[in-house]
């Protein structure tokens, strides 16, 4: 993989309106963040405004990271790498960018609708049924193109991410149109148990068919590229594809462990997701063998250092899912914010990370300007990385302290006082996050304009300069 094309194609117009795209998602759906998180603190801070009640813009914030910012990433670094795994042009330009531009107009009339009471309220499938409608085609379209690419390639290896974005384009059409079942308009609902056992199909199979399956591809582009070797194990990165296809897409019910569904289909679910430690550990031994004497690299590369740092946040959510799939702890631990922070782990830990690696290697590389700012990037990385670590640990000790209250039958409303100033800790690193993030998009959209930080730009010696220079000095 490391000696793929790296000229530009004609997949990079496509890319960067995904990945500019992205970064406007990013920036809305982390500011909703941000008013969540006082709402938590101060529940009357937007009283009389019903579009901004918690309830509704939880579900815009969800959205408009999910299907904004992190898939428009995910899809756009998947416009840049197919074409230079396959040698060949994207099998059609002005396809790619008409569905870059009709995904953001269906995506803001989904997040609108929800702020305006207009929603499924199904988790992770609140946008209203034409919406999905619409996804679902985009979905297709989108498809089509990366695989006309491929079978068009010039490239007769078939590299490993090409084998997980193939894989996600196939898998994931049919999983959002089940976990939003896109043929019962308008409720989009089951009878019953069998909506729940649906809904956690599709719930967890976002995250493991879509996210994950998306976002390795562009960790294994990455990693060889700016190590300057090709990755470790080619076979071990295909027993990791088809062992996470295999488990993931029965692990959804360990969500619904304690309600009356059927043992057995609990029992797999709990058995699935241990074994999801599989591929999980056949992944990060690649990554990391791959790294072997080169760790020094990410010392120097900020697209290295986030595309690593999602790896180490994917090791680390997949080991905790897996433990608390198991059903002592998923019991205690059920209902509290220990989930809320897992949650955050999968999509702000490793997913996003991947995506800010992404991004800040194919931007400069697109647009042909260098990074306005590696000060800048790597600022994005400290404030983000620790203000998440902050973010995670106390996000997790709220709910230790609920799990322990619930436990012993105290009622919710004597546990609230206790973890206050937990959500007053939440705010306040999430508040560093958003901070790295107009940082981040700052710095994005001054590369994309050609500038450069002046502090940044190498000073020219008086021994390097021209001897006309010189001499006109002189006189």
């Amino acid at each position: 993989m490391a000696d793929a094309v790296e000229t530009r194609t004609s997949g990079d117009r496509a890319a960067k309106l995904f990945m500019l795209s992205a970064v406007g998602w990013l920036l809305f759906g982390v500011t909703l963040g941000l008013i969540q998180a006082l709402e938590f603190i101060a529940p009357d801070f937007l009283a009389g405004i019903p579009w901004l009640v918690f309830p509704r813009i939880r579900q815009a914030h969800v959205n408009g990271l999910a299907f904004g910012w992190l898939s428009m990433a995910m899809m756009g670094g998947w416009y840049y790498i197919v074409p230079r795994l396959t040698r060949t042009k994207l099998y059609s330009q002005t396809l790619a960018l008409v569905t870059g531009w009709l995904w953001n107009v269906a995506l803001a009339i989904g997040v609108v609708g929800v702020t305006l009471g207009w929603t499924q309220a199904r988790e992770y499938a609140e946008l209203a049924w034409p919406v999905d409608i619409g996804i679902v085609v985009l979905l297709l379209l989108t498809g089509f193109n990366i695989f006309m690419t491929i079978a068009r390639r010039e490239e007769k290896d078939l590299y490993v991410s090409l084998w997980y974005i193939m894989g996600t384009l196939i898998w994931f059409p049919i999983v959002f149109s089940i976990g939003n079942v896109i043929w019962a308009p308008p409720t989009g609902a089951l009878a019953g148990l069998n909506d729940a056992i649906w809904g956690w199909f599709y719930g967890h199979n976002i995250l493991g068919l879509w996210f994950t399956t998306g976002s390795i591809p562009i960790l294994y582009f990455i990693v060889p590229k700016e190590v300057k070797r090709p990755l470790y194990g080619y076979k071990l990165a295909l027993i990791a594809f088809w062992f996470l296809a295999f488990f993931y897409s029965a692990v959804g019910t360990h969500h619904i462990l304690q309600a009356p569904v059927p043992e057995w289909l609990k029992t797999i679910s709990v058995i699935t997701s241990i074994g999801l430690l599989i591929p999980v550990a056949a992944f990060v031994v690649n990554i990391f063998m791959t790294m072997r004497g080169s760790w020094r690299v990410a010392f120097y590369s900020i697209p290295l250092r986030f595309a690593l740092t999602g790896a180490f946040w994917y090791l680390a959510v997949s080991f905790q899912g897996s433990l608390q799939a198991l059903r002592g702890l998923n019991q205690y631990v059920h209902f509290t914010n220990w989930s809320v922070a897992h949650a955050h782990l999968a999509l702000l830990g490793f997913v996003a990370f991947s995506m800010w690696g992404g991004v800040y290697y194919m931007m400069p590389r697109i647009t042909g300007n260098p990074l306005y700012s590696e000060r800048l990037g790597w600022t994005h990385w400290w404030l983000t990385t620790f203000g998440f670590i902050g973010f995670f640990l106390v996000l997790t000790a709220a709910g230790l302290v609920q799990a322990a209250g619930f436990s012993r039958g105290i009622p919710i409303i004597q546990i609230l006082p206790g973890i206050e100033p937990l959500f007053i800790g939440r705010a306040a690193t999430g508040t560093i996050i958003i901070f790295g993030q107009y940082l981040f998009a700052y710095n994005i959209i001054r590369t994309l304009r050609g500038n450069r930080a002046t502090s940044e730009v190498p000073e020219v010696s008086a021994a390097d300069k021209p001897a006309a220079s010189a001499a006109s000095a002189t006189a």
